[in-house]
């Protein structure tokens, strides 16, 4: 995929979810330094519109700006999201644009006796590689080495907060469930490693948040990015859906073959309906068994939804309409 268009589909994922307050402060929390979390009001914090700032932050359409009081001050988050896969030597350059622009917001308190918020930048790098680049702007302005003493003080610096995920188990990218999905989907489509397992885990943490109702915000917009930039065969999407997603979602997540048509996959949109064919099938089987019984255990549920084989679901589905109680049916799996 060109790297522009991996930036589009970074700008889907990324910015909607680090949109949401309990993602930023999951990962706030997980990258910031003790002494600063001790002093935050995390009431407080508010993603701001950075878009009208000017045209040169436009353009980069995935980046956020956070805003939360530390101590009774504000302090200013600039979230910038690297899509390039090399470090970008220039990095430091482009940091103190982005803040310059920042602070131009607040040029009416400089000019009424105030002062400036602090803006700390945050550069996340996915990898596949480390950070290889200059982190200080110090580093790339040349000086004289006779006369290093008197320009230091002409010379500007400016650095960022690095958080590099190359390397880092899933576990590790956050302490929050919700943004370790983010960071880890991120993490799996950079490196390449967006199989079966890894999408299970991820699509795992997103329903294993507590605050669902924040998770389902951004579950649909993670579900898609991770179809699309994985190779999931079918079945195994069909297995993901019935091992880690809640039964009153499994319907609308289970539109594989939608999401996969509107991709413009052939070989998806072939799989897509193989694996809706199967739910449809394992859901037959429930329902007989609802009908005749009234109530499904959630065991067998789990049970029924690992069969993947089609000729074995249509004898469950004859067996679920004859047996005389749900133990003769647990004989017959």
């Amino acid at each position: 995929m060109p790297e522009e268009e991996i930036s589009h589909s970074h700008d889907r994922i990324f910015r909607h979810a680090m949109s949401l307050p309990l993602v930023a402060r999951q990962f706030l929390e997980t990258w910031m330094p003790k002494e600063f979390l001790t002093l935050v009001e995390w009431d407080t914090l508010r993603v701001e519109k950075i878009s009208g700032i000017s045209e040169a932050l436009a353009e980069r359409r995935e980046d956020l700006l956070y805003r939360v009081e530390v101590a009774g001050r504000p302090v200013c988050f600039y979230i910038l999201f690297e899509h390039q896969s090399r470090p970008v030597r220039i990095m430091p350059l482009r940091v103190l644009e982005y803040i310059g622009l920042i602070w131009q917001k607040h040029r009416g308190e400089i000019e009424s006796g105030g002062n400036l918020p602090l803006v700390v930048p945050v550069v996340i790098h996915p990898g596949p590689g480390n950070w290889s680049a200059v982190r200080r702007l110090r580093d790339l302005v040349e000086v004289p080495a006779d006369i290093s003493d008197w320009a230091a003080g002409f010379v500007p610096d400016c650095g960022f907060l690095l958080v590099e995920l190359a390397g880092l188990p899933l576990e590790k990218l956050a302490d929050g469930r919700l943004a370790r999905a983010v960071f880890g989907a991120l993490q799996s489509e950079r490196t390449g490693g967006m199989k079966f397992e890894e999408v299970q885990r991820i699509v795992g943490e997103i329903f294993a948040e507590p605050q669902r109702a924040e998770a389902l915000k951004i579950a649909n917009h993670l579900w898609r990015y991770l179809l699309h930039h994985s190779e999931l065969q079918g079945r195994e999407v069909c297995e993901i859906v019935n091992s880690t997603i809640p039964t009153e979602q499994k319907e609308a997540f289970m539109s594989t073959a939608d999401i996969l048509r509107q991709e413009g996959r052939q070989e998806g949109r072939q799989e897509g309906q193989h694996a809706g064919q199967l739910l449809a099938r394992q859901q037959a089987v429930v329902e007989a068994l609802e009908i005749r019984f009234d109530r499904v255990p959630d065991g067998l549920r789990e049970e029924i939804g690992h069969i993947i084989d089609p000729t074995r679901l249509h004898a469950l589905h004859r067996e679920a309409i004859r047996c005389s109680d749900l133990e003769s049916f647990v004989k017959a799996l």
